[in-house]
């Protein structure tokens, strides 16, 4: 039954994701502040995002089943808990790599939203 909720939660992160970046100010602020890796088609850039959708949910699905935590809740505050990774990474990307601020609040976000969203879905099925 994980495995389903594994899938759906990738599923459901990705569409959040996609819906996150298609408004238009968001949208509009990556365009400015992020240049594309050159040859990298939009088809490899949109599976790259759901594989890393499907890394996550299994990642968050293998530490409740083992901690062992059940239920929405405890699936959410992991998540929340997670996100602080995403946090880290995105902070050395502001100091070192001269990434902005607003590009990268956009980022963490989105990976904010995705891993409460991801560990809530897994919490049901856990």
């Amino acid at each position: 039954m994980v495995f389903l909720g594994i899938a759906i939660a990738t599923l459901v992160s990705f569409v959040v994701s996609a819906l996150l970046y298609a408004v238009p100010a968001v949208s509009a602020t990556i365009s400015r502040g992020s240049t594309p890796r050159p040859g990298l088609s939009t088809a490899v850039q949109i599976g790259s995002v759901a594989v890393r959708s499907l890394i996550a949910a299994c990642l968050v699905a293998g530490l409740m089943l083992a901690a062992p935590w059940h239920g929405p809740a405890s699936g959410a505050l992991l998540g929340l808990s997670l996100s602080a990774l995403p946090l880290i990474l995105l902070m050395g990307g502001v100091v070192h790599e001269n990434t902005g601020l607003d590009v990268a609040g956009i980022h963490l976000l989105d990976w904010v939203v995705k891993l409460v969203l991801i560990g809530t879905i897994i919490g049901i099925f856990v």
